[in-house]
């Protein structure tokens, strides 16, 4: 019986010890963060006047930069919006009938500037997150450059783009780790302009973010 007491005890203390700590977080938490962007996006387009298609992978890594928040709900789910400045980049040949020569021509240089808005639902065991959800992206400016020349050519990118990320990630007291892959659902290109230079211009965004974070508030 006194063994059965104390294992009551035991447990009631371990309970009430746990729901303390849980009380003590807090439930609304603020930070910061910052990551690599592999970027492995297909551009696949035909050039104008003859049939040649370019479907060559050639696009570099890019970074990000933001603020996360993070409110935490019951049974462990939480709703994570952020919003974080990314930068991609990467290049291809140009073709003869726009000045260059194909691949042994000019290059092209690409590099879009985005704030992206992500709103994730997660869910939380111990220091493990799974995150999923959708991704606002509106585009600052592309850049593009030939040779000695930059332009920036911003009408070539739709003013509002629907993407998603999905990752898991890790909880390490204030510091955060995650690991997304990332994606488009609607065209990232305004066809209306790319139609008169590249028609059947394809965009295909597939990405991995891997970032770290910290938490101010917690």
């Amino acid at each position: 019986m006194k063994k059965i007491a104390f294992l009551m005890l035991l447990a009631w203390g371990i309970v009430g010890g746990f729901s303390a700590s849980v009380r003590a977080q807090s439930v609304f938490q603020f930070g910061v963060k910052g990551g690599l962007l592999i970027n492995s996006s297909d551009l696949k387009y035909t050039f104008s006047g003859n049939s040649e298609r370019y479907d060559k992978s050639s696009t570099k890594p890019g970074f990000e930069l933001g603020l996360q928040a993070r409110v935490r709900l019951p049974m462990g789910f939480l709703l994570q919006p952020e919003i974080v400045y990314s930068r991609t980049s990467g290049s291809f040949p140009i073709d003869e009938t726009n000045g260059g020569g194909g691949e042994y021509g000019s290059t092209l240089k690409v590099r879009s500037n985005w704030i992206e808005v992500p709103v994730l639902v997660g869910w939380k065991f111990s220091i493990v997150r799974l995150m999923v959800g959708p991704s606002f992206r509106f585009p600052m400016d592309e850049v593009m450059n030939a040779g000695l020349k930059e332009a920036k050519v911003a009408p070539r990118l739709q003013n509002f783009v629907l993407g998603y990320q999905a990752g898991v990630g890790l909880d390490l007291g204030r510091w955060t780790v995650d690991a997304r892959y990332c994606g488009n659902i609607t065209n990232i290109t305004d066809k209306g302009v790319m139609e008169q230079y590249t028609p059947n211009l394809k965009v295909n965004e597939r990405k991995v973010a891997i970032s770290i974070g910290y938490m101010i508030i917690k």
